[in-house]
This record gives structure tokens, sequence and C-alpha cells, in this order.
């Protein structure tokens, strides 16, 4: 059996679950202009049912969590149709648009990253009056270690505690006040870290003490511009401080018991976050064995602004046309460089106002760096009076070239790679550029490699069933390894390894056992043990050729088949 694992059996049912989100949409416009005919909106909530069901099985989550607060709200909604049902309604329909959004961010990243998910979650959960979840929900903890040893330093002294316990959690207070107003953080978090550290160092080794400790990464990671202060985040410093509360009133009571584990792993969480890892927070994410594989909170925002972007289809419109005025701009300079350009001045000026106009645009999708280039050619354009300023072989018309070949390698890297991979990043935009290569180009002779790759798999196929029918006749035979070994170059060319080991073997076991031994005839069994290699690597492109990778479990299945035939797939 194939497992299909992560986030490729998204791509098995993606047009489904689009269609059903569409349907849900469509029913919920209706609701809203027609809120008398609650038949709509049950309709949309069985949808939400249906939905829920399918994330369950593709393991998506914090989708499938999503899902059943969109499908609790909208059960709210139909109890409550005497009340105003704006804000409810104008909140399922940004959910459903979210949830677009995310399924398309997992098929193109390759990753769920179900914490993108929380804040509308809990948008969702409060417009049902339901308490908020915390963002740690989808972290997991292996362990959960106690508090090191902690250094010598001001020694314990509980009735010292007691006495001024209430001007130091007034001054954690005060902090924290200043941190909900959205005051300057750095100034507030000192003033609480301070306070955090008093309340430590006279509490001493006991088990609360290790929530002093966590309080002070969590406080650290906040002082970072890239971890925002979110209501969640607000609410982690509010339970912190009610243990403080708790430690006044009762020091003895409260510092015996340990720290909740709820709490714990909320601090972990948002300690992790912390884009600095020195002091405190490298303490903790050690002792939690956090360190590996987490996001930093800048990161993190910029995956968040990523995932609630423009969708696909915009982004895809507008590089579109980004090319399409490129191209124009190209054949103009070409035809200058050739001399066949007219000498009229207003054409370069056009030209220039072109090229701002795509910066700006450029500037809007976020290449900084591809916008303030092509300004900076736009500038050099202008200045351009006739042909004759045009020199094919000059710095400056050369620099022009290299531009614009920048700019389509950057809109290229807004579309996903061949195979599922991520974007390319502007860094190797500009690696490819300075190569000569465009990456559109690159990408077009990949898929006709992979076409070229399932022709040549088509033709093996036919001449096997044309030998099985045939009754052996090797005849049919002869030209299948030549085919097999030329997709075997296809596939090295695209660096599909396994792929093309599994190809190499086949080739291998055609020539070798059905070619030159004759004299064992095959049986069925060893031929559809053959045919199950070579139609999984059929079927492994075809997933890349459609851009929905379906992982690497089909490419166990060719390998443990060329394992029973004898002619184990081994690395180049």
């Amino acid at each position: 059996m194939v497992v299909i694992e992560g986030t490729a059996s998204l791509n098995l049912v993606k047009e489904q679950l689009d269609e059903s989100l569409s349907v849900a949409e469509s029913s919920l416009e209706q609701y809203a202009e027609e809120p008398s005919n609650s038949r709509r909106l049950t309709q949309c909530i069985d949808q939400f049912r249906q939905l829920r069901g399918v994330m369950i099985v593709v393991n998506l989550h914090g989708a499938a969590l999503l899902v059943e607060e969109m499908e609790a709200l909208g059960e709210f909604i139909l109890d409550n149709q005497d009340s105003d049902q704006e804000k409810p309604l104008a909140g399922l329909s940004n959910a459903i648009m979210v949830l677009s959004h995310y399924l398309e961010y997992v098929q193109v990243k390759q990753s769920t990253l179900p914490v993108l998910l929380i804040p509308t979650i809990n948008e969702v959960r409060s417009l049902a009056k339901k308490p908020l979840i915390p963002e740690s929900t989808f972290f997991r903890l292996a362990s959960n270690p106690s508090r090191p040893s902690k250094e010598t330093g001001e020694p314990a002294d509980h009735v010292k505690l007691e006495e001024i316990g209430r001007r130091l959690r007034h001054m954690y207070q005060v902090g924290m006040l200043g941190v909900f107003k959205g005051e300057d953080t750095s100034p507030n978090v000192k003033l609480m870290r301070r306070a955090l550290d008093r309340i430590d160092s006279l509490s001493g080794d006991v088990p609360m003490a290790k929530l002093w400790w966590l309080g002070q990464g969590v406080l650290a990671a906040l002082e970072n511009d890239g971890v925002e202060v979110t209501n969640s985040r607000k609410s982690l410093l509010g339970m912190i401080d009610r243990q403080i509360k708790a430690t006044v009133l009762q020091a003895e009571v409260t510092l015996a018991k340990e720290a909740p584990d709820n709490v714990v792993r909320e601090a972990v969480f948002v300690t992790s976050l912390a884009d600095k890892l020195d002091g405190v927070v490298t303490e903790i994410l050690t002792e939690f064995g956090v360190v590996e594989n987490r996001m930093a909170g800048s990161e993190m925002q910029r995956e968040q602004a990523l995932m609630n972007g423009p969708s696909g289809s915009v982004i895809k419109s507008v590089v579109d046309a980004i090319k399409d005025e490129l191209s124009h701009i190209k054949d103009s300079l070409d035809l200058g460089a050739r001399g066949a350009h007219g000498d009229d001045e207003e054409s370069f000026s056009r030209i220039s106002e072109a090229l701002i106009k795509i910066a700006n645009t450029l500037l809007m999708l976020g290449l900084i760096d591809a916008s303030t280039l092509l300004k900076e050619q736009a500038g050099y354009i202008v200045n351009w009076t006739s042909s004759a300023d045009i020199d094919a072989d000059s710095d400056e018309f050369n620099a022009v070239a290299d531009a614009l070949l920048y700019v389509e390698n950057s809109i290229a890297s807004l579309s996903p790679r061949m195979g599922g991979a991520q974007s390319v990043g502007g860094n190797e935009a500009e690696a490819v550029a300075k190569q000569g290569m465009s990456i559109t180009q690159l990408e077009e002779a990949r898929r006709l490699v992979v076409g070229e790759s399932r022709a040549g798999l088509s033709l093996a196929k036919r001449a096997l069933t044309s030998y099985m029918e045939s009754n052996w006749d090797g005849m049919h035979l002869s030209n299948v390894p030549t085919t097999l070994n030329t997709v075997w170059g296809g596939l090295t060319f695209l660096q599909l390894e396994r792929a093309a080991n599994v190809m190499k073997s086949c080739g291998g076991f055609i020539h070798s056992r059905l070619i030159n031994d004759r004299s064992n005839e095959p049986d069925e069994h060893l031929m559809e043990t053959l045919a199950d290699a070579i139609t999984s690597i059929d079927y492994y492109l075809e997933s890349i050729e459609n851009n929905k990778p379906i992982g690497d479990g089909v490419l166990d299945v060719a390998e443990e088949s060329m394992d029973e035939l004898g002619f184990p797939s081994e690395a180049a």
C-alpha cells in the first residue's frame, strides 16, 4: 500500500475542498441577503461538517479545528437569529477566506504550520462567546523538566517576600499596563523583569520558581521587535501576575506548588519566538529541547503575511501582466540594439514610464530589491534620445538587460517551483540572473523534460505489454533499455535521484533478464512487479507535472519492486 504522508495528501482533495468552500461561501452570502431563509445557513454548516472530516483525514489539524469552530459559530448564529448578526456573519465569511488561503499556503509551501490559524480560530470563538485558546495549542513539549539549579544570589526569604511582595507586584503591573497600552515596550518589559528577578531571588529553590524563570524568558522574547504583544500573550502575562498575587497572599503555600502545565507550555512557546538566542532564552530552550526547528517571531509574522496576502490566482494574474509588459519592453530594446528602433525620444520615455509602473507593482508585491533596481535603470533609459544611444555591447545596456532578467526571475519566484518545492528566493533569483539564465525558461525546460520522460515510460509500458501478448517475443524489447536510459538521463537532469536509480535498475533488469537470458521464461508475477516499478515512477512524474506532488511513498513502492526482482536501486 502506498503511504501518502504530510502535505502531499492535500493535493489529492484540494479541488474538492475548494468547491466545498465555494458552496459554503455562496450559501452564507444568500443567507446574509435573506436572513429568514435559515436553510441556506444550514447548508453552509453542512459543508463545514464535511470539510472537517476531510481535514482530519489529511492530518490538517489546525484547519480541522478552525472548521469545527466555524461550524459552532454557524450553529450559534442559528440559535440567536433575533440578535445582530452582522459581525458573526462577517467573521464567518473572513474565516472561509482565511481557510482558503491557508490550504493554498500549505500546498505551495509544503508546510502546515497550524499556529498561523490561531488568530482566526480565536476570532471565530470570540464571536461565538467562547473562551480563547492559547497560542501553544499545537506546540508540543517532549518533556517538562525541572528548573536547573539557580546561581547563588540573594538568600531566600519568604517573610521578606510577603512584606515587599505588594510593591514588587505593583512594579510588575505598571510595566504590564504600559505593554498593554502599546507604549514603548522595552522600558516597560525591563521594569517587569526587575520585579520578577527580585521575586525569584526571594523565593529560593522552590517549585514555583520555575514560573519566574519562564516569565523572564517570555519578557526577553517580548523585548524583540519580531515578537508582537498579542491578546494571547497579554493573557499569559496576566496569568503570571495572578501567581504573583497568590504568592503575596500565601507565600509558603503558593511557592510549594508546581507551575501549571498549560502556563509552562505557553511560556516556552512564546520564549521560542525570540529572535535573539542569548541568556535566559537560550537556557530555557536548551533545557526544554526546542532550540532546533523553532520559528522566530519575525519569521512567523512573514509567514502570516504571506498566508493572508493575495491568493494564488490574483498573484498569477499580476505576474502574467508584468511578464507581458516586460516582453514588450524587451522587444523594443532589442529592436533598438539592432538599429531598427525609430528615432523617437518619446518611445524611450514611454519605456521608462512603463518600467517605473512595473517597479511600483513589484514594491506592492514585496520585491523591494527588484523594484529599486528597475527604477534605477528607468532613470538611465529616460535620457536616451535615439537608437544611436543603444549600444548592445555597452555596460549601460547590459545593466538594463541584467535588471530585466533579475526582475523576470524575481516574479517567477512568486509561483511555486515544479515538484512542490518552495518558491525561489531573492538570493537565488539574483544568482541565476548573474549566470544569464531565466528561471521561467528553466522551469519550461523542466516541464518539457518531465513530459518527455513520461512519454518514454509510455513507450516502455507499451513494449512490455506487446512482449507479454506475443508470448515473450524479445523483439518487442529491443529498444526498451535505450528508452529507459533516456528517461534516466531526464530524471538525472531533474535531480530526481531516487527515481533515476529505479530507471537504471529497470533497464538493467530488462537487458539482463528479459533480453539476454532466455533460459527461463518470465511469469506473470514477475512482469507485474516490473510494471509496478515503472508505473510508480510514471505516477510520481505525473504528480510533478500537475504540480501536485504525491510524496516519496510511491518511490518506496518502486524500490521495493526492484528489490524483489533482484535488481536493487542503488545511488549512482
